[in-house]
């Protein structure tokens, strides 16, 4: 709006063309939540990619363990264990409970099996990942002739909000499907 001043009948306009308190502010406002909905975006995508690798990693174990018994002669297993620090599993020959599991404050894996018993490998996830693997089998048994799996189960991987899972399905003949169990998760079928 152009206004004229009456003593010298020119027109009064804005000396500056900057910006003022209050758009300012706005701008700050709307950045700040913009700033804040990336940031929890961000955070949910890191979620993700934690739990991507813990189930790749978890799913070549399996697959390895598979391959090794078969080519070892040997019944091998996959056994789980809960600990304060996070799930413990271990791939082994001998029974069930042929190897025990306890972590370390730096969330490292101390495993101790009994004398005969051969430990291909022990894998901790720890709750600071904020990542639980969950299995509703003790152990699962690979038998080296076909290697096919006893019992079959299923082991999730989700996020300890729940936001996020995978489910591995592990059938007879030691085969994994994976799927999504809750939420939409894409590139995964739901289960």
């Amino acid at each position: 709006m152009v206004r004229t001043t009456r003593q010298t009948g020119r027109h009064a306009t804005r000396a500056d063309g900057g910006l003022t308190l209050v758009e300012l502010l706005v701008v700050l406002a709307v950045a700040a939540v913009l700033l804040q909905a990336a940031t929890l975006s961000f955070a949910a995508w890191l979620q993700r990619q934690h739990l991507l690798g813990v189930s790749a990693q978890f799913n070549a174990d399996l697959q390895s363990l598979r391959a090794a018994a078969v080519t070892r002669h040997r019944i091998l297993r996959l056994s789980f264990q809960d600990t304060p620090a996070g799930m413990c599993y271990l791939l082994h020959s001998g029974d069930v409970d042929a190897c025990r599991c306890a972590a370390d404050p730096q969330s490292e894996p101390q495993v101790r099996c009994m004398a005969g018993t051969e430990l291909l490998r022990a894998a901790l996830v720890p709750v600071s990942r904020r990542i639980r693997l969950q299995s509703n089998v003790a152990s699962l048994r690979i038998d080296p002739r076909h290697g096919t799996v006893t019992p079959t189960g299923s082991i999730d991987v989700t996020t300890t909000d729940g936001s996020s899972a995978l489910r591995h399905v592990v059938n007879i003949l030691g085969r994994v499907r994976t799927c999504a169990p809750g939420p939409r998760f894409t590139g995964y079928s739901a289960c």
